[in-house]
């Protein structure tokens, strides 16, 4: 049974403006994640590209990937990529054994990521879905009427807080049975946490200047050009 690729790209961002096709390492940032995408795809993957941008649609023909125009109901800033999925499956015959969910904002990913995931979601059954993670060691807390709340001890320090991940963006993988189903969230997520992984998930201008910086280094060019 074949898998389904998807990368969602909207047009509209609040933070960075036409983020997903501004220019990193001198192509459009959508680009990346695409090359990544086809360098996977085989006779067990199909790949569609799911926007509302005509910049966007003309990179993907390029690029000979499928592109599918969102319609505006589903382009807004509070809509959810599980509806994005829904409105993808609806259009397309085809039964599929996972959904994979590439985000076009994280693109540093390792050409074994995706195979890695659909291998330990074949082997635990009582999963349904699996995110990518990254350990997270700020210390974060909450702002009410000015006053700070931590959420840990205020004497803890960074390097001895535990147990707290963040999704990085850049996978997402589910069984389609959520969809055929019509089941809104995953029950039971797998957390595929790789130590030591390089990852950015670009929300902010700052991120890309993070990046771009990152790829001055030419060992580092190789995770987003040869995904090593």
């Amino acid at each position: 049974m074949k898998n389904l690729i998807i990368i969602p790209a909207r047009k509209g961002s609040k933070r960075v403006k036409n983020k997903n096709i501004t220019k990193v390492n001198n192509r459009p940032l959508i680009y990346w994640t695409v090359n990544f995408a086809k360098k996977i795809k085989n006779k067990n993957y199909d790949l569609v590209v799911s926007s509302d941008c005509k910049k966007v649609e003309k990179i993907c023909d390029k690029e000979n990937v499928l592109f599918l125009k969102r319609p505006k109901k589903i382009s807004g800033d509070h809509i959810s990529m599980h509806e994005v999925i829904f409105d993808i499956l609806k259009k397309n015959s085809n039964n599929y054994k996972y959904i994979i969910l590439l985000q076009p904002t994280s693109p540093l990913r390792k050409l074994n990521l995706v195979s890695n995931a659909i291998n330990i979601l074949d082997k635990k059954k009582n999963f349904d879905s699996l995110i990518h993670l990254a350990q997270d060691f700020s210390f974060t807390g909450k702002l009410k009427k000015n006053i700070w709340k931590p959420d840990f001890s205020i004497n803890k320090r960074t390097q001895d807080i535990k147990n707290k991940f963040i999704p990085t963006g850049a996978l997402y993988v589910y069984r389609s049975f959520l969809y055929k189903q019509n089941i809104k969230l995953p029950k039971k997520t797998y957390g595929l946490v790789e130590k030591n992984e390089t990852w950015i998930d670009i929300d902010l201008e700052s991120d890309l200047e993070i990046l771009d910086l990152y790829l001055k280094k030419a060992k580092n060019k190789k995770l987003l050009v040869y995904n090593k």
